[in-house]
């Protein structure tokens, strides 16, 4: 059996989640094992949020935000940059692909352009298990809580 990476989507509570709103009534289709996190704004997305992602098991970790200039909240694309090229820099310390994380500011009600980046990192990080090995390897798995297990909860 393949799995597909692990996708952590940081989305922005206006135009990032328009996207997926937007591939999701178009019938777009992409993994599903991406997860979305919904945040007010990609500001709030500080580096040690991004890490902790890819310490619960993402093999991957996209960051989906407004353009520049169309933030809802004024200093957005700074902040966000900032935090992105620090968080690159980790990852090449720690040995990572930085190519694993990924800034995609796109406009407001793109669903296919979402799709296509969200298509793009999984095939750039190229995860692809091979058949299952004996069971006395064990598999990993994935730490990632979804959306649907926080909403019954609690």
């Amino acid at each position: 059996m393949n799995k597909t990476a692990d996708i952590v989507v940081f989305a922005c509570n206006w135009d990032g989640l328009s996207c997926i709103e937007a591939a999701a009534q178009a019938r777009l289709r992409y993994p599903a094992s991406v997860r979305v996190v919904r945040v007010s704004c990609l500001s709030r997305v500080h580096l040690g949020l991004m890490l902790k992602a890819f310490e619960l098991g993402a093999d991957g970790v996209m960051l989906l935000g407004c353009e520049p200039g169309r933030c809802h909240y004024g200093s957005h694309s700074q902040c966000v940059a900032e935090e992105y090229g620090k968080a690159q820099g980790v990852l090449r310390l720690m040995g990572m692909s930085p190519e694993r994380l990924v800034l995609a500011l796109m406009p407001c009600g793109d669903g296919p352009g979402f799709v296509a980046q969200v298509n793009s990192l999984v095939s750039q990080i190229g995860y692809v298990l091979a058949p299952a090995p004996p069971t006395e390897v064990i598999q990993k798995e994935s730490k990632i809580p979804s959306y649907w297990q926080f909403r019954t909860e609690g």
